[in-house]
């Protein structure tokens, strides 16, 4: 691939994993060459295996330094209750030491089949060429029907009243994550949530003047909305001093209250659906986003086509619409309160 001027990675997501590779349209041939024998004939060697695997431990370790994503999973272990999207990604040590290469082997024999995945290609190519390369390459490639693509494991998680959280660092910085219950990919109200998310990370945003500008309490202060095949969650987080840990939390709880009461004002929603609407679009221009996001959104379910209803659905969203999801959401009798804070 590197002679070619080309690239090949894969990934390993929330909900999904899989390849992505780019070449030069006249290199598109041996482009699909190399895709179709990592996903028809990956080995897995043993001596691979322990590469990665002390490169995972390593970011592991690593991870626990960076305060904001501990913050964030330690929310999210509470509020998931340890399961589905309250695991960490990358595991834990124990979990990525004990794991087999056999197991990885038997995952991708299980998993990596054609009725449990999307190919999307996008570039300059003909359709007839890319159908002939596709046939030639992956005709022999076996189903599992035992596998059902969307079949989603365990209940949705409840919560029914407000967790404190607490861990220790080795650091003089706090940082807080307080998290709600969420909503799928696939409600009608996530447009809206994505907005509240976008008002809120706003360096002119509410919560940013009054935590950091007016208040001098936190170093940075942002909002996030994760949606997923089941609920996910919205969260608000700061960086601030061990002290003011407690006032931020408090502060926040004001502007969850805020968001209930009076949504956000037109301003408000104007800037934040073209910051999103303009994001996206700009995404779009990117051939490599555009195959990773089209083909996740046909795999989840949402249509190879979702991509082109999205800025519309943006703008439909209202003022009454926000505040309706804020109520919805915002809940601040069910939410988990993270924080880590100096040892």
């Amino acid at each position: 691939m590197e002679s070619l001027g080309g690239s090949i990675d894969s990934y390993g997501g929330n909900n999904s994993f899989g390849l992505n590779a780019e070449v030069l349209s006249q290199d598109f041939e041996a482009g699909m060459t190399v895709l179709a024998d990592v996903v028809l004939n990956a080995s897995f060697p043993d001596e691979g295996i322990e590469r990665e695997r002390e490169v995972q431990l390593a970011s592991i370790r690593a991870r626990r330094d960076d305060l904001l994503p501990s913050t964030g999973l330690l929310m999210r272990r509470t509020l998931f209750d340890g399961r589905g999207y309250g695991m960490d990604q990358l595991g834990t040590e124990k979990s990525v030491t004990t794991l087999s290469a056999a197991s990885v082997r038997e995952a991708h024999r299980r998993l990596a089949v054609p009725n449990n995945g999307v190919l999307a290609i996008y570039g300059d190519v003909k359709l007839e060429a890319v159908r002939a390369a596709v046939e030639k390459h992956f005709a022999g490639w076996q189903r599992n029907d035992a596998v059902k693509p969307g079949a989603l494991p365990g209940a949705p998680f409840t919560l029914t009243d407000v967790r404190h959280v607490n861990e220790s660092r080795d650091k003089k910085q706090a940082v807080l994550v307080v998290g709600f219950p969420g909503l799928t990919m696939f409600d009608s109200d996530r447009q809206a949530l994505d907005l509240i998310q976008e008002s809120c990370s706003d360096l002119g945003s509410r919560l940013f003047m009054r935590i950091r500008d007016e208040l001098g309490l936190a170093y940075y202060v942002g909002a996030q909305n994760f949606t997923g095949l089941v609920p996910g969650y919205f969260c608000f987080y700061a960086g601030t001093s061990p002290e003011g840990a407690k006032q931020v939390e408090e502060e926040i709880m004001k502007e969850v209250a805020a968001l209930r009461e009076k949504g956000l004002t037109p301003e408000e929603l104007k800037r934040s659906k073209a910051k999103i609407v303009g994001h996206k679009k700009i995404q779009r221009q990117d051939l490599g986003n555009l195959a990773m996001h089209t083909a996740l959104d046909e795999l989840y379910g949402l249509g190879v086509e979702h991509h082109e209803q999205e800025d519309a659905l943006y703008e439909a969203v209202t003022l009454g619409d926000v505040k309706r999801v804020a109520q919805r959401v915002l809940d601040s009798g069910q939410a988990v309160v993270a924080v880590i804070r100096p040892e």
